[in-house]
């Protein structure tokens, strides 16, 4: 174990970091390290490996997509990025789904869907996908604002007049983190009675108790509050909830088949300790992670969703420079990486690579998709254990590889 901290401010408890091999590892290690510190996961209340299997990536009905042709070379880098991740014993299953930047595409897999299953993971089976809802959620918004029916810079207290000080906060603050607002997602009144349904409301409610992280338009601090505070106000907007808004402007126009709320009951997911793999399997009641991470996807559905915010196909292109208007997140400085913060899209750069994207760990599952937006290539990664950094660390590694 290395000196690493091993939790950060309102990001809830997170596992040692590992020191970094030497070779081709180091990167992933880096990489992973420095997602550690990004996650959004808390201590939770709840208290045989597969080799694995490349598939070719089905596109989905509907949408236009460059030819599926996944040759030999890149699945070969695909499934070795995978075996490397799964010898170290980071998650009992995952899917990673690539695309390159020449459009030939590869979905592989590795592990077992559960500890009592012997088989391969089933790639068409959505796992939760945790903090990627919130790019989902604020394409939402910012479509909402193109249309002319939300003000990213007018005050909030239209809609929760009884938020103290929501007069100085914007939609565009919850969208970035920088609201002030307090989390909720670190307490023990809902660590402790997670498997109950919440309402956005007593969510609300226990990050108020908790305090505020800061001041309207202050530096980014990252709450997943703010955007269960951005699921009512679309609700209020639309007037329906902001899943059958995701739905009928996000997943069904992009043809995504496995992309849902709320429905993964009974889905075998797994946390890591010093001791092994623990199982977590609906520890959390969906409602727990709502707009802000409550979201289950699959990895081919990601890798699409992840295409069309790079291609432009959800938001003007203004509204795309409004969600990469970045500013500092965590100081990842000491592993080489700069990390940056947008309107519900994070940005990742180290060396000559530059992602942007969002990783997400939710009570049993964890997730990560992003693009190069110079060179179109693509990836997503989904894992059924909630171990924050490899999600992230296997995406950027397989961005890497594939010439991102």
């Amino acid at each position: 174990m290395t000196g690493t901290p091993t939790a950060a401010p309102g990001r809830g408890q997170l596992p040692p970091v590992p020191a970094p091999p030497a070779g081709g590892r180091r990167l992933g290690r880096t990489l992973a390290a420095a997602a550690l510190l990004a996650a959004l996961t808390v201590a939770s209340a709840c208290g045989g490996a597969a080799p694995p299997a490349v598939v070719a990536a089905a596109p989905d009905p509907g949408v236009t997509t460059p030819s599926p042709v996944a040759d030999a070379d890149l699945e070969r880098t695909v499934t070795a990025i995978l075996e490397a991740h799964r010898a170290d014993q980071e998650f009992v299953g995952a899917v990673l789904a690539v695309r390159r930047a020449d459009g030939a595409t590869v979905t592989a897999t590795s592990g077992t869907p559960s500890l009592d299953v012997d088989g391969p993971v089933d790639p068409s089976v959505p796992w939760n996908v945790g903090s990627v809802t919130k790019t989902f959620v604020a394409v939402v918004v910012l479509q909402l604002a193109e249309e002319g029916r939300l003000d990213l810079d007018a005050g909030i207290d239209g809609f929760l007049p009884d938020l103290p000080g929501a007069d100085r906060i914007t939609p565009r603050q919850l969208l970035q983190h920088t609201s002030g607002l307090g989390e909720y997602l670190d307490q023990p009144a809902v660590l402790t009675d997670a498997q109950r349904e919440w309402t956005p409301a007593e969510l609300i409610a226990v990050a108020e108790a908790a305090g505020r992280r800061g001041d309207p338009g202050g530096a980014h601090a990252y709450s997943n509050t703010n955007y269960v505070v951005l699921g009512e106000i679309v609700g209020q907007v639309t007037g329906h909830p902001w899943a059958d808004e995701v739905r009928d402007r996000v997943v069904e126009p992009l043809g995504l088949r496995h992309t849902r709320l709320g429905a993964l009951r009974g889905t075998p997911g797994y946390g890591v300790e010093e001791t092994g793999f623990v199982d977590l399997t609906d520890c959390w009641h969906p409602t727990v992670g709502g707009a802000a991470g409550g979201l289950e996807s699959t990895a081919a559905d990601l890798l699409v969703f992840a295409g069309a915010l790079r291609d432009g196909r959800l938001l003007s292109g203004r509204s795309q420079a409004e969600m990469r208007t970045f500013v500092p997140a965590e100081d990842w400085s000491r592993f080489g990486i700069v990390h940056e913060y947008g309107l519900g899209l994070e940005r990742y750069t180290t060396g000559q690579l530059t992602v942007e994207g969002h990783m997400g760990v939710g009570a049993a599952h964890s997730a990560f998709t992003g693009f190069d937006r110079d060179s179109g290539a693509a990836v997503a990664v989904v894992l059924n254990t909630r171990n924050p950094g490899p999600q992230a660390a296997i995406g950027l590694e397989a961005l890497a590889a594939v010439g991102g």
